[in-house]
């Protein structure tokens, strides 16, 4: 008795092993293993809606990281006067310049005005820290 249970519970292990590696080749199941997703289009460009005080250089150092390619972002958009911008206007950024960001900040990529503090005696000088700043900074090429 307990041979005949042996002989039938290994029987059954057996076919469930090979009933589970025969299902594996399927063609069903290798069909749609293979089968890629559907394409979804990257967006050409990424739309920044002007905030005050912005230029194309601005916009173009705070996407392409140069402010020289306000002019191929000027190329993109031959409806606006790159060199006077509007506040709310929408200028199109080709995806293909964008290398630093791909979404438009909640802040105006406007470049912040310093303001130098006075002393009594004299102007103060600027920080060790500001000079090698400027001395990194492109020049500007554009409009201002």
């Amino acid at each position: 008795m307990k041979k005949n249970l042996g002989l039938l519970l290994g029987a059954a292990f057996l076919a469930m092993l090979l009933g589970g590696c025969a299902s594996m080749f399927h063609d069903g199941i290798k069909g749609s293993v293979n089968k890629r997703g559907p394409l979804v289009d990257e967006p050409a460009y990424i739309f920044h809606r002007v905030m005050s005080g912005e230029t194309m250089s601005s916009i173009a150092q705070y996407y392409t990281g140069k402010q020289s390619m306000w002019r191929e972002i000027a190329n993109a958009n031959p409806e606006l006067n790159p060199f006077n911008l509007q506040k709310d206007e929408i200028v199109k950024v080709p995806m293909a310049l964008a290398t630093v960001h791909k979404e438009q900040p909640s802040y105006s990529t406007a470049r912040k005005k310093t303001t130098s503090k006075k002393s009594s005696d004299a102007a103060a000088a600027p920080s060790k820290e500001e000079d090698a700043l400027e001395d990194l900074e492109e020049p500007v090429f554009g409009p201002k």
